[in-house]
């Protein structure tokens, strides 16, 4: 039996369960199912296979975060000598070829990988436009790219289970939690590519796109706060300075000087709160953003041809701060080679 336990979160589950854990058990992988809270109309399929796999369910509907989670938490005290586990879902959107995959990668590298699905024109709508707009919004947080953030293939050594155990989020938004804040922390991460399955367009699915897409979005604005705060003492810092008139080329000193400051702050405080593996990877990243920042700030200024005005209308604000935030995403776009996870 492989080293590599495969934990499926289970939902009101129907007949693809019971060939995902077949397939999987001529694999060769021990198996861990947790039925979250599917009600007793559902017993009949999970009686088909309690006896194949480690059985754990608890009777209220507690969301795929928590499932996981209860998960990690048991898996040790069955399996005490595996060294991997392996997220996946029972629902055939997996392929055993794909989890296999995911083995060999971290048997090889000892790292986080991460299956990631390509997009093309016969994904159902939906799936295609929330997993863009997330990977918009955690790119331009994370500084990171991948071009699937969404996809529930993940595999993770055993050094990781507390670490994933503490992360917040019960529902959806826990795996949208868990890349932002291993991209904030810099792990290494391996993306790799797996086969893109949506059946009968993904009508099996218990992902509501505006509900759970908030719930997603609202956690990584909670990692981009740090982000926020900092921007707006920026703008306030360089008003000051503007006002105090201290330097010469008053208008550009004043925004270089306080770009340098609040990045110094933004960099204290990010390392405080998102202790990195890579600091000096982090630090070159953020350097080239803290440039890419000034730069638009100081071309908006010269297009508007009265640099002056930034600072004596408020209106010129948001200006700056949509510009600044657009660039970075399309920076990001266009250079997600350069900011890949691996």
């Amino acid at each position: 039996m492989k080293d590599c336990v495969i934990l499926i979160p289970s939902y009101e589950p129907d007949e693809l369960l019971l060939n995902t854990v077949r397939e999987l058990k001529e694999a060769d992988f021990p198996i861990m199912i947790v039925n979250d809270g599917s009600g007793k109309e559902f017993d009949s399929v999970f009686e088909k296979v309690k006896d194949q796999v480690a059985y754990f369910t608890y009777e209220k509907n507690m969301g795929k975060g928590y499932a996981m989670k209860y998960g990690y938490k048991r898996m040790l005290e069955v399996y005490p000598d595996a060294k991997y586990v392996i997220t996946a879902d029972g629902d055939g959107q997996h392929t055993t070829k794909d989890i296999i995959r995911v083995y060999e990668e971290m048997v090889k590298t000892n790292e986080l990988v991460f299956g990631v699905r390509e997009f093309d024109k016969n994904v159902p709508a939906r799936s295609k436009a929330g997993n863009n707009f997330s990977k918009a919004t955690r790119s331009l947080v994370t500084k990171t790219y991948i071009q699937d953030d969404q996809c529930g293939l993940r595999g993770f050594p055993v050094r990781y289970l507390d670490e994933l155990i503490k992360i917040h989020g019960n529902r959806y938004e826990y795996e949208m939690n868990q890349i932002t804040l291993f991209q904030m922390k810099q792990y290494p991460m391996i993306a790799l590519v797996i086969e893109t399955v949506y059946l009968d367009h993904n009508c099996r699915s218990h992902f509501s796109p505006f509900k759970d897409t908030m719930r997603i979005q609202s956690k990584i604005v909670r990692h981009g706060l740090l982000s926020m705060v900092c921007l707006v003492i920026n703008i306030l810092l360089a008003l000051l300075l503007f006002k105090a008139n201290l330097f010469p080329l008053n208008t550009i000193t004043s925004i270089f000087v306080a770009n340098v400051s609040t990045f110094a702050l933004y960099f204290i405080l990010l390392n405080i709160f998102y202790p990195s593996k890579n600091f000096f990877r982090r630090l070159w990243k953020e350097l080239l953003f803290l440039a890419i920042r000034t730069d638009i700030q100081l071309h908006t200024l010269s297009f508007l041809l009265i640099p002056e005005a930034y600072f004596l209308n408020p209106v010129f604000v948001p200006i700056v701060y949509v510009l600044t935030c657009a660039t970075n995403i399309l920076f990001t776009w266009v250079f997600r080679k350069v900011f890949r996870t691996f």
